[in-house]
Formats: C-alpha cells, sequence, structure tokens
C-alpha cells in the first residue's frame, strides 16, 4: 500500500490525531519504521505534536488539513483547558487572528510552536482548576473556559493595562451573554486584586457588583500596575484613569 493510501486510512479509522504505537501497526511493512515516520514528517505529512503523538497535516494533492488548535492545545497538555483570548474566541466575543493559545493546566508543560502557533500554559492548584467544558470543535471535542472564566484569567494572570481593558471592553459590548452571577461564584478563587479589579470594572459599566465588595479585605490597598494613577476608596483599588475614558 502506498503512503498516501496509508494516510487517508489512518484519516477514516483514527482522525487527524495519532500515537506512535498505532503509527507503527500501520506501517508494519517497513523494517524501519521510525525512519518512515521521520520521512512523512520532512515531506509534511506528519507533524510531531508531544513525544510520541503526531497528527495528519497533509493529504497528497488535497493539500493540507485543518486541525483545531483547541484539540492540539489539549492533545499537548493532557490535563488542560483553553482560556484567555482562545476561549473567547471560541464563544464569539474575540474576533482577533491569534498566534497564541494559552491553558490553565494542573500540571507544568513546556510549550511549544507548531506551523507558528505557540501553545503555552500556566500550572494552577486543583483547587483552580474549574469553569470548563467539552465543547465540539472541528469535529472533535476540546476542553475550553467558559467565557467567565476566559474574562476572570486575562485578569489574573496577564496583569497589563491591554487584558484590563480587553476585559472591560467584552463586559461592556457582551453584557447579555456574560453570566454575571457565574463570573461572581468564580471570584471566590481568585486575588484580591482580581477581585477588586473585577468589582471597579463592573461599576464602569454599571452593573451590579454588590456581591463582589462582599470578597473584599478593606484592610489593604491593591494596584493594577505600577503606572495606576487614581484610587478607588470602595474597592482599595489603585487603577489606571484610562479605563474610565475607554467607556465614554
Amino acid at each position: 500500500m502506498k503512503d498516501l493510501q496509508i494516510i487517508e486510512k489512518i484519516l477514516v479509522e483514527k482522525g487527524r490525531v495519532i500515537n506512535y504505537s498505532e503509527l507503527v501497526k500501520y506501517f508494519a511493512e517497513y523494517k524501519n519504521v521510525s525512519n518512515k515516520i521521520s520521512s512523512l514528517m520532512e515531506k509534511g505529512f506528519l507533524v510531531n505534536i508531544k513525544k510520541g503523538v503526531y497528527y495528519i497535516s497533509k493529504l497528497g494533492s488535497l493539500g493540507y488539513t485543518s486541525i483545531s488548535n483547541y484539540i492540539i492545545a489539549n492533545t499537548i497538555g493532557e490535563i488542560s483547558f483553553v482560556s484567555f483570548e482562545g476561549s473567547l474566541k471560541y464563544h464569539g466575543i474575540f474576533d482577533q487572528g491569534l498566534k497564541k493559545y494559552r491553558s490553565i493546566a494542573k500540571k507544568q508543560y513546556l510549550n511549544k510552536t507548531l506551523e507558528n502557533i505557540t501553545y503555552e500554559y500556566i500550572k494552577v492548584k486543583d483547587s483552580s482548576y474549574f469553569g470548563h467544558e467539552w465543547e465540539n470543535v472541528d469535529g472533535g471535542k476540546a476542553k475550553i473556559a467558559t467565557k467567565e472564566r476566559a474574562l476572570l484569567d486575562l485578569i489574573e494572570y496577564k496583569k497589563s493595562i491591554y487584558a484590563i481593558s480587553l476585559v472591560l471592553e467584552k463586559l461592556s459590548d457582551y453584557k447579555k451573554e456574560i453570566d454575571f452571577k457565574l463570573l461572581n461564584k468564580y471570584l471566590k478563587n481568585y486575588s484580591q486584586v482580581t477581585i477588586k479589579t473585577c468589582g471597579l470594572l463592573l461599576d464602569l459599566i454599571k452593573q451590579n457588583s454588590q456581591n463582589i465588595e462582599k470578597l473584599v479585605n478593606k484592610n489593604s490597598a491593591s494596584k493594577i500596575s505600577t503606572l495606576s494613577n487614581k484610587f478607588s476608596n470602595k474597592w482599595r483599588l489603585y487603577y489606571d484613569s484610562i479605563l474610565e475614558e475607554q467607556l465614554i
């Protein structure tokens, strides 16, 4: 059986992602299967996702196959789910192209770049591993954060005016799509900076923040960034005045 026929057979029977032991069975007629796999990688038919795992990238005259970035992210980090902008993109509230998919993970995975897309992982405690669902993507399934979890992760882990501004924009533009009760529930597991920042953002978009205020430690002040130049006594938070100007 020719290589192309074998690749087509794998695609039909196993899908786009396959491990080394399965590949060996399909290419059992070759004396050195490892060399054969290396040859297929050089020709662009296979791409190595991680040790012992590959995906079919090209199918002869049919050209390149497409595989979901979410599935790749989950495959590299088996105990992880895609969050941040990648999650927002899936949920339809972020329309820019992405060169980086960031995931929340239970263990630390090495970052990996495949076909100019980088996959990054942030390790969290077991108690912080929540707020994701299995979603249908490109004929498969992937673990993706809810949009509420993704918004809070942007505040918690990116800690930049870009991230805060992006969250404010999405909270303002997609009020009807966001589950604020769920957002409040998740907040209990985040830092004081994130709790206070989220409370401030809800005030800016005139959304009820009463439940969030109950979570605030009034005995200490926090800063969104080193450049934060305004102080909210209600939230005990230094923030950037550009956030108020953003909604004008």
